[in-house]
């Protein structure tokens, strides 16, 4: 059987859970970009109205300090626990480290669902909105 491999805008504002769900269920490995929602958009000054998964949210910064753990180390193990790689992306090394330390705490079931419950279908990256012949990269 060939390896197969999904690589989709995933973080809690865009979880698309039947498109994950049917994707695991056909041995088919997902991985998530955006984790951190419009990180890259905002450096590149190209999304006014973004708001950040990392610091702006509070049931992520609740749990977050519940834990005892950064956002971006909660937003990461909210992905894994559910059984998605993550390409995190950063500019600083200790951040770097940071997130490699995503694995070693565990969220609850309760944590998982607060989070998952910020769904509001929502793209960061939205190739359609530049040229709709992009659309299909969505």
């Amino acid at each position: 059987k060939p390896i197969s491999a999904l690589q989709i805008e995933h973080h809690p504002f865009l979880t698309q859970e039947a498109l994950v769900k049917f994707a695991q269920s056909q041995g088919i490995a997902v991985t998530a970009y955006c984790s951190f929602g419009p990180q890259s958009w905002v450096e590149l000054n190209m999304h006014s109205e973004a708001v950040s998964l990392l610091r702006d949210q509070p049931v992520i910064n609740s749990i977050a300090e519940a834990t005892g753990k950064t956002t971006a180390q909660v937003l990461l193990r909210w992905a894994t626990q559910r059984g998605l790689a993550v390409i995190p992306k950063s500019n600083s090394e200790q951040r770097v480290l940071e997130n490699f330390k995503c694995t070693d705490f565990d969220l609850t079931e309760e944590q998982i669902k607060q989070i998952s419950a910020l769904n509001i279908n929502f793209r960061f990256n939205d190739p359609g909105s530049i040229d709709q012949r992009l659309a299909i990269f969505a």
